[in-house]
């Protein structure tokens, strides 16, 4: 995890070096893959909002929630989880383009979409105006924690997010995983001595601590 508002910087300077971390992870030697994520996988975090879905009709004893995440492209394909319609969210999903998102199964379900998932629109928040766009339907996959059921989520860019501040990034690497911390660590360092690493793990340690 970065946190780049610790060592001065603004919302616009943490894009760019989002992006930056991005690119240099994704240069080291033996990784396959890199993606972010806002809400770190299978860490007790539940962030969660009300939200308004095309055909659904919301109500006061209705429940109209859903968990959420914010993340990076290839999110997906980096933790082996299967699409299972539409697409992956890429760099291209930014700000000024079509807000978009990616729901799981239990979204889909609970909101009663039917097979038709790609390409209904949804709102976030108090936000009923269905301006986010739904390219794509993936498989449920755990959220906070390991033994609980998967909740109704969906995913959007962090990149389509002006106030982002923080990311935990995530690398897929045919390293050993202790040779692969040493270059992070390294990484970072080189980027900006200044910016403090947090919570540099495995996902097997952060499953085992869940």
């Amino acid at each position: 995890q970065i946190v780049p508002q610790r060592a001065g910087y603004d919302s616009a300077r943490s894009a760019v070096l989002f992006d930056r971390v991005e690119q240099e992870l994704t240069g080291l030697a033996g990784v396959t893959s890199v993606t972010e994520a806002m809400v770190p996988l299978l860490s007790g975090d539940n962030w969660g909002e009300r939200v308004h879905v095309q055909g659904y009709q919301c109500g006061p004893d209705i429940d109209c929630g859903s968990r959420f995440n914010e993340v990076g492209a290839d999110y997906f394909k980096t933790f082996g989880v299967q699409l299972i319609a539409g697409r992956e969210l890429t760099p291209s999903d930014q700000l000024g383009s079509q807000r978009v998102a990616i729901v799981n199964e239990e979204f889909a379900k609970k909101f009663k979409m039917g097979n038709e998932v790609v390409g209904k629109f949804m709102g976030d928040g108090e936000n009923d105006s269905l301006n986010i766009q739904i390219v794509g339907l993936v498989k449920n996959v755990k959220y906070s924690q390991v033994k609980d059921s998967v909740p109704p989520v969906f995913y959007r860019p962090w990149r389509q997010d002006a106030r982002a501040g923080d990311l935990h990034f995530y690398t897929r690497s045919t390293l050993p995983p202790e040779q692969m911390l040493g270059t992070l660590r390294a990484t970072m360092k080189r980027i900006d001595p200044s910016l403090p690493v947090e919570e540099l793990k495995t996902m097997s340690q952060q499953v085992k601590e869940n």
